[in-house]
């Protein structure tokens, strides 16, 4: 790693805590930056100030902290997804664990008749994300099964990109005989959002996450071999079919979990990764493995206060404003194809 490489990694994370403030300070209401080191530093609060240590506790902190690890996470699981298949677009509902996820979710509501459709309680909130993880795991089991079969991965990623077909078209099925209720739970679910998880969840996130990544770090020199092929992979020593057992393990994992509790954010794995690497000119995954996870909390972290409207009372769907961002991304690597793929 480079002095300007580490360079950079600085830069994304002094950039990751000055969003995160930003997170703290704007929302309905924008509250003022002493009013918020008072709380966080557990200064005594005027009685007329209260309400700011509730919004901060209650809100914007779990908030902050959702986009941080969901966005680090899905990142993480792109670049894996994308160094597994070799493919620039490939992401972290490539496999259809996203799909898995949100038909555990719909059969959820639509079998309770509308239940969790604000999701406003925990137990609502704890059933949606045990649906979600039900889902998700169930098409990774589906996932894994095959993989012990099928060496090829071009036809892995086919058999993926059927089941989530598979799960869609149950769930436009499902809701469209669901009601009226259950159907605004469906379609709420499915816009994404990092305002949900509770205390619980975002313990649950977090770990997922600090493991993965530390998983990801300790075996980035198996990714770089990976990139190389299977054959040449084997010629170094490298059980090319135990670690891609392990690969989709871990990235599907990863990626259930975070469903479960956000919904299906989208385009975050899938432009994050590109974005590292264009930053770090590398396909080094000791470098990409740090820098992907910085870059993902980073955008995450951009995307959800934009998605708040700061000042206002209105927000916007998460999935609408990562698509904004996200889809530039893609179309840039559609037509520029051809320059990056030394990276693969």
């Amino acid at each position: 790693m480079t002095r300007q490489h580490v360079l950079i990694l600085l830069v994304l994370a002094v950039l990751v805590c000055a969003f995160f403030t930003l997170e703290l300070l704007f929302g309905s209401v924008i509250l003022q930056a002493r009013e918020v080191l008072n709380v966080l530093t557990g200064r005594p609060v005027d009685a007329e100030k209260e309400y700011v240590r509730e919004i901060l506790v209650l809100s914007r902190i779990p908030r902050a902290l959702t986009s941080l690890v969901a966005g680090a996470s899905l990142a993480l699981c792109g670049l894996l997804m994308q160094t597994f298949f070799r493919n620039p677009l490939a992401g972290p509902s490539v496999l259809g664990v996203s799909s898995g996820a949100s038909l555990g979710v719909t059969l959820a509501i639509a079998g309770s008749g509308g239940l969790g459709f604000a999701l406003g309680s925990f137990f609502e909130s704890l059933a949606i994300s045990f649906a979600a993880m039900l889902g998700a795991f169930a098409i990774m089991a589906a996932i894994l099964a095959v993989a012990m079969r099928l060496r090829d991965n071009a036809s892995l990623l086919i058999f993926g990109l059927m089941l989530g077909y598979l799960c869609s078209s149950l769930i436009i099925l499902v809701e469209y005989g669901a009601s009226k209720e259950a159907l605004r739970g469906m379609i709420v679910w499915g816009m994404g959002s990092f305002a949900v998880a509770g205390k619980d969840g975002i313990m649950i996130m977090a770990l997922a996450t600090a493991g993965l990544y530390i998983w990801c770090s300790l075996n980035a020199r198996h990714f770089n071999i990976m990139l190389l092929g299977e054959d040449y992979s084997q010629s170094m020593g490298l059980n090319y079919r135990r670690m891609r057992i392990a690969l989709l393990t871990a990235a599907g994992a990863a990626a259930g979990i975070i469903t479960a509790f956000c919904g299906p954010v989208a385009f975050l794995g899938l432009s994050v990764p590109h974005l590292a690497r264009a930053l770090f000119r590398t396909a080094n995954h000791r470098i990409l493995v740090p820098a992907t996870a910085l870059a993902g909390a980073l955008i995450a972290l951009g995307c959800d206060l934009i998605s708040r409207l700061p000042g206002s009372a209105d927000t916007l769907p998460l999935n609408a404003v990562t698509s904004m961002v996200g889809a530039p991304v893609v179309i840039y690597l559609l037509v520029q194809g051809v320059r990056m793929k030394h990276w693969f």
